[in-house]
């Protein structure tokens, strides 16, 4: 019976993992038909039907998927997610499953033994990092960022400095009370977003939600998610809220071809955080 069943649950597995595959090399047939059309006749007018094609695609991977998220996507704030889907449908087809969202568990042991090592520095580092913030008492939402696309940013905690292999952007986020986002997308899916509120709050209402999944940060201060699908913050208690931001590189079977990614990627939006967080306090 124990044998029968472990074989069961081995066919399982490799179902799921035939159609990982499949939903891969289905992505290949635009790709390919749109480097067959565009080549002779490059022009705005000739890519612009294939972005929009991978547009589609991209943001139908949403389980929350009505017309008012495919408004946000291709015309409201998810327009840059909507620029550079090519290239995130290119990184899902070198890199593992995408769960949407992830326990700790769900990542290699080399992703968790960095994403472990940084959120301990957070909770040693807690109350130097809540200083930092003291003097942006009249703002609503702050940021502070150590490292950004694998470039170093701020030397006050020289932990954060140290070149990880994995884990390529490390901030801090601040919501005051009764402080809320609006429903956004994040750009580039080369990395996991990874928020671990280390002030722990002690309230329900203080939480995140991702394409229909809530994290509440009292019960769970660890959420990791694929930011490039819709999500949204509140902060609706009378007391702060501190969470860790950090972007890991996804796991993949080509490990070296996503850091060049990243690395080009980094280049040209080193100096650009205004752009992403203009309704933050820098600090």
């Amino acid at each position: 019976m124990l044998n029968y069943r472990l074989y069961n649950c081995c066919n399982y597995i490799l179902l799921f993992y035939k159609m990982d595959i499949i939903l891969k090399l289905i992505l290949l047939i635009p790709i390919l038909i749109g480097s067959f059309f565009l080549w002779p006749t490059f022009n705005f007018w000739t890519i612009l039907p294939i972005i929009f094609v991978f547009g589609l695609i991209d943001v139908s991977r949403h389980k929350t998927m009505n017309f008012k998220l495919i408004k946000e996507y291709f015309i409201g704030k998810g327009i840059l997610t909507f620029i550079l889907s090519p290239l995130n449908l290119f990184t899902d087809l070198l890199s593992h499953r995408n769960l949407h969202t992830f326990k700790l568990q769900d990542l290699p042991q080399s992703h968790q033994n960095e994403i472990n090592e940084v959120t301990q520095l957070f909770d040693e580092n807690a109350k130097q990092i809540a200083k930092r913030f003291n003097e942006s008492k009249n703002d609503n939402r702050t940021m502070l960022f150590y490292k950004w696309y694998g470039y170093n940013l701020d030397e006050t905690i020289l932990d954060f400095n140290k070149e990880y292999k994995y884990i390529k952007t490390i901030g801090v986020s601040l919501f005051r009370e009764k402080t809320s986002t609006s429903r956004h997308f994040g750009p580039l899916r080369a990395t996991y977003r990874i928020l671990y509120n280390f002030n722990k709050v002690k309230n329900e209402g203080s939480y995140i939600e991702a394409d229909g999944r809530i994290n509440k940060w009292k019960y769970n201060p660890l959420f990791i998610f694929d930011d490039t699908l819709i999500h949204q913050s509140f902060n609706e208690e009378d007391d702060l809220r501190y969470c860790a931001f950090i972007d890991i590189l996804r796991p993949s079977y080509f490990d070296n071809v996503m850091k060049n990614i990243l690395a080009l990627v980094g280049f040209f939006l080193k100096k650009t955080r205004g752009i992403f967080y203009k309704n933050w306090k820098m600090i």
